[in-house]
């Protein structure tokens, strides 16, 4: 039950604090007078951004509060999860607590969450403050006709909110090893893709002469010598007649042996008697042994050079294959192909634990689909056990309401066929058909509901025949069903009344009230003869004071309340029977 709201910057809002009690709270107040900021207020503690936070001094920070005090176990699980409160966690003794919810927004729209004075996250504060409220606004009314909505309804009627979220979590954690599963076999198909790729290119290398030359300019200068055979014969042939083949080999001339020894010759007697030109002669003698070897040499190398067309086109092919292999790689030179090669030799079949690996995924995945599939099981045996007789108990609400002929049909079209509801069932022995859980909510059911509001319409999806009227009407009706057995849980309910008046008015009214002896209700309303049943009532205005407008929130006094009633009857310009009227109201509501 929510005892305390405190409130300070936020919007017209300077300070605010007021205490709450039981029963049925309710607020009113003129259009625009800022009623709905106090329902902005609670947005923020149940998850709203903050992006349209408006500051009534941008300077501040904006602080909203509120205290509780609650007996429910899952609460008082989920704030020692929260705080990690060992007294809390450890003392199983404690029944109720009092809890402190706290949002603080900066200028700078950073939000600081606080549970009992611990710093949580966001999505803390949210979980427990959704735990301890529920808001239903217009905006709810619009929307019973969608399905989430639909499906947050009626856990909230079956009582199976708490199977909801446990099948939440299993949904989660099986989306969590299915994404693991899943990353992972792309990561091995990738690989397979890779070592397929790095086969084929070790395949290349392997055939290319990478061992036959030690450097490519090896293997450019025997195709040179290839490619220019024909010419470096002819010329070599020719220098070996130049050198040591006479005046035939010659051209007709006298080849330089011919010469040299013509030379030697001229010299025959001087040499032995002149030491100087014999060392002089002897020299001349070894210069035409050495012409004789170039000679030679000339033409070993001319036999050599003999044009090879099929070599040519081998090595010409060779010298593509390893430059097109070095521009590939991005390599420079043939010691880095091979050292290429020896790495992707390496490399191959080098993956190991891939089946071992493989299987304890495909195992977590498993086991977590079937923990998943067991959640949304028993999700779905408890709504179909709790809803069973919801056309009967809701018309009997929706009657009180004005609308006798209506009728509401709750109807459930199933993911998967299984037995009747009445057999035990193992989700081990279900045929899930390869059922896999689509969402985090709905599990194995599909609800729809289905609403007809006069004799002779047949039903049809809410959404297709319901007026705002309606749903605001159908969504009290259904709100008024949950946890009638007693609950210390705040409801807030903004201007449901919204499209109805009169008696119709009146009930809704009685509804409330009695809802409120059983919990705590918080009502904004426009209607009087609502406002005339709270336990408590509220009244906002809008002020202007040193040229700046604010908000302000009165605790009505008997007096104030039967005058604000009046006002709400007659307007500010209420007579004596606005003002009787409002007296008969209350006096109907025994609280005069």
């Amino acid at each position: 039950m929510l005892t305390r709201l405190h409130i300070r910057n936020f919007a017209l809002i300077s300070e605010l604090e007021v205490g709450l009690g039981p029963g049925l709270t309710v607020i009113t107040g003129e259009t625009g007078a800022g009623k709905s900021i106090l329902l902005d207020a609670v947005g923020l503690l149940l998850g709203d951004q903050v992006e349209g936070v408006h500051f009534r001094d941008p300077h501040l920070a904006c602080v909203i509060e509120m205290e509780f005090h609650s007996q429910d176990p899952e609460v008082l699980a989920k704030c020692a999860e929260f705080t990690d409160d060992p007294d809390l966690m450890n003392n199983q003794a404690i029944s109720s607590m009092e809890l402190v919810l706290r949002r603080e927004i900066n200028p700078r729209k950073r939000s600081r969450c606080l549970i009992n004075d611990a710093v949580v996250p966001l999505r803390d504060l949210k979980a427990l403050a959704s735990l301890l409220l529920d808001l239903s606004g217009q905006e709810e009314a619009v929307a019973v006709d969608r399905r989430q909505t639909q499906v947050l309804l009626l856990d909230q009627l079956a009582g199976s909110e708490s199977l909801r979220h446990m099948y939440s979590q299993d949904y989660r954690a099986w989306k969590v090893a299915r994404k693991a599963l899943d990353v992972w076999l792309t990561d091995l198909d990738q690989r397979k893709r890779d070592e397929e790729r790095d086969r084929y290119y070790l395949e290349e290398l392997n055939e290319a002469p990478l061992d036959g030359w030690e450097l490519l300019s090896d293997l450019e200068s025997a195709l040179a010598v290839q490619e220019n055979a024909q010419e470096s014969g002819e010329k070599l042939r020719h220098a070996e007649a130049v050198l040591d083949e006479g005046q035939a080999g010659n051209g007709g001339l006298p080849s330089v042996s011919d010469t040299l020894r013509t030379l030697l010759q001229s010299l025959g007697g001087v040499e032995t008697r002149d030491p100087e030109v014999g060392a002089w002669a002897e020299r001349l003698r070894h210069l035409l042994w050495q012409t004789g070897e170039l000679a030679r040499d000339a033409a070993d190398l001319a036999d050599q050079r003999v044009p090879d067309l099929e070599a040519t086109a081998r090595l010409s092919a060779q010298l593509d294959q390893l430059q097109g292999l070095m521009h590939k790689h991005k390599i420079g030179d043939l010691l880095g192909l091979r050292g290429l090669r020896a790495r992707l030799g390496e490399a191959q079949g080098s993956t190991p634990g891939v089946d071992e690996t493989k299987a304890a995924l495909e195992s977590k995945e498993s086991h977590a689909l079937a923990a998943v599939r067991g959640a949304a099981l028993r999700l779905h045996l408890a709504r179909t056990s709790a809803l069973a007789d919801l056309s009967e108990r809701c018309h009997s609400k929706l009657s009180r309401l004005g609308m006798e002929h209506a009728r509401l049909i709750l109807r459930n079209e199933l993911a998967l066929t299984l037995p009747p509801a009445s057999t035990p069932m193992d989700p081990a022995q279900v045929d899930w058909q390869g059922w896999l859980p689509q969402d985090a909510l709905q599990g194995l059911d599909q609800p729809e509901l289905w609403f007809s509001a006069n004799p002779g319409q047949e039903p049809r999806p809410l959404g297709q025949v319901a007026s705002g009227g309606e749903k605001s009407r159908l969504l009290l009706a259904l709100k008024s069903l949950v946890r009638e057995e007693g609950s210390n849980h705040t409801r807030i309910f903004d201007e449901i009344d919204t499209g109805i008046s009169g008696e119709t008015a009146l009930r809704m009214g009685q509804m409330l009230s009695e809802m409120g002896r059983h919990q705590q209700i918080i009502l904004i309303t426009h209607l009087p003869q609502i406002a005339a049943l709270g336990d408590g009532h509220w009244h906002i205005t809008k002020e202007v004071h040193d040229h700046q407008t604010r908000t302000a929130l009165t605790i009505l006094d008997p007096e104030q309340r039967k005058q604000t009633l009046a006002r709400m009857i007659g307007g500010d310009r209420y007579g004596k029977a606005a003002l009787q009227q409002a007296e008969d109201l209350l006096n109907r509501a025994g609280l005069a």
